[in-house]
């Protein structure tokens, strides 16, 4: 028996209708994988052969959009009668040489490219090719979907801790049923798609709307005071339809090692090493403004326990203080706001909201999102941040897919008009691994941030020795 629809929120349809302004906006990975040693073992094959057993298992992936009545709320998601697997797995092969340039240099073409809207909304991507005889995996899953934890609890489904045993023996499964103690009121038509249903509903879009406006001005009364407004950069301008993409790999003990040593976080230390590459960075253009950089930092809103697979997520603004020359001071101010951080964040988590109503949304949505992609409104307004910094813990131990041991797993993250830069970085297997994305025309040379993370933890290195 089908089941029944499943409306967005309004956040996860926010991501829908961002694509407007010409920004794609799918979150993926990258990961570099030795395949075992046995004859007749072919990766692209055995992937296809994973997805096929455990594509059952994994709810998002089946999930394609259908449109409210009439667009007069957020769309549905309802469950794809058939996935062709065909059509959401490829297989691309580098030309000679098959250096790592080149497998990232096509990475940021592929995560340029959006989703089409007649399927489930991901893709994987085989890569071979690599002098290294390595085989790359890129994925990647429309935002709308899922956020960084979600992302995670599915790689629950797919990814194995041993290479011929099943399973990780971690959390509990990403589409695990998700107490709610109002599972379908957030949104028109949560439970039918039927036009009777709709206007059944509007009492309790009206009340939704009441609520989220009460909570809105709570949440900027609270906040009233604490809004930062960030120095024009580099990185604060439209985005084009191409990107660059660039990684890096530190070792985590080496950061622990430092974040213990100075009392401080770390998630603190990750931040002055990107502060210390991007001030490196701009310092190098003569385009370092005086005043600090300010990242805007994902949060998660999900409460313990919450496995499902969507979007619970919010911005918060930090410092990064690259007003500050030294590294350790920097480190020492970077810990001090966000210890202040962690505490206004506690105060008002409650208030954040994550819907909005969905009355019309899809068409006046869009428009507003269009205006913004095509008004040059991001360059003329005041930035709130420089660009996105976000940390998702990953899994301590080897992973692996299809029988393939997952060497490096590296983020690919959304960049948008007015933010043109974004790292984020997640642990894996001993590692901390960054992956760095940018509008092509904003930083064509990526590649120099990246590599300036490891120069920035030799510096923070050589305090402690």
């Amino acid at each position: 028996m089908p089941k029944r629809p499943r409306p967005l929120s309004g956040l996860d349809a926010g991501f829908l209708y961002l694509e407007a302004a010409g920004t794609p906006m799918h979150v993926g990975s990258v990961m570099l994988l030795k395949g075992p040693k046995r004859r007749r073992y072919d990766f692209y094959e055995a992937v296809v052969a994973l997805m096929r057993e455990r594509l059952p298992e994994a709810a998002p992936l089946r999930r394609v959009l259908e449109d409210a009545p009439l667009d007069l709320g957020h769309p549905h998601w309802i469950e794809a009668p058939t996935v062709d697997l065909d059509r959401h797995i490829e297989k691309r092969k580098l030309a000679a040489p098959g250096s790592l340039a080149q497998l990232w240099r096509l990475v940021g073409e592929l995560h340029a490219e959006p989703l089409p809207r007649d399927r489930p909304l991901w893709q994987f991507v085989v890569i071979e090719g690599l002098d290294s005889g390595e085989v790359a995996l890129y994925s990647k899953v429309h935002h709308a979907l899922l956020d960084g934890q979600g992302g995670i609890a599915l790689a629950q489904v797919l990814l194995d801790a041993h290479p011929t045993k099943r399973g990780l023996g971690l959390a509990a499964r990403a589409d695990a049923p998700h107490k709610d103690k109002q599972p379908a009121k957030k949104s028109v038509g949560a439970r039918s798609p039927g036009f009777a249903k709709l206007v059944r509903d509007l009492p309790a879009l009206l009340k939704a709307a009441t609520d989220a406006a009460r909570g809105a001005g709570s949440l900027l009364g609270k906040l009233r005071d604490s809004v930062m407004l960030a120095p024009r950069t580099l990185f604060n301008a439209q985005v084009g339809a191409q990107r660059s993409y660039a990684v890096a790999s530190l070792p985590l003990a080496a950061v622990k090692r430092i974040a213990h040593h100075f009392d401080a976080s770390l998630n603190d230390v990750v931040l002055t090493l990107c502060a210390s590459t991007l001030r490196d960075y701009l310092f190098r253009r003569k385009a370092l403004p005086s005043e600090s950089l300010i990242a805007a930092m994902p949060i998660s809103l999900r409460a313990s326990g919450d496995a499902s697979v969507n979007n619970q997520v919010s911005m918060v603004q930090c410092a990064l203080r690259t007003d500050i020359a030294d590294p350790v001071e920097r480190l020492a101010a970077i810990a001090a706001a966000t210890g202040s951080l962690k505490r206004q964040v506690a105060s008002v988590r409650g208030w954040i909201p994550t819907d909005f109503p969905g009355f019309a949304a899809p068409i006046w949505a869009p428009a507003l999102s269009w205006l913004w992609g095509h008004g040059g409104v991001s360059e003329r307004l005041p930035s709130l941040a420089n660009l996105v910094v976000s940390n998702v813990p990953g899994p301590p131990m080897t992973l692996y897919m299809a029988g393939a041991k997952i060497v490096h797993y590296y983020p690919v993250s959304i960049v948008t008009h007015g933010l043109g830069l974004n790292i984020t970085v997640n642990s894996y297997a001993g590692w901390l691994e960054f992956g760095v994305i940018a509008g092509k025309e904003i930083a064509p040379k990526v590649a120099t941030i990246a590599a300036g993370l490891d120069r920035a933890l030799n510096a923070l290195t050589k305090k402690i020795v």
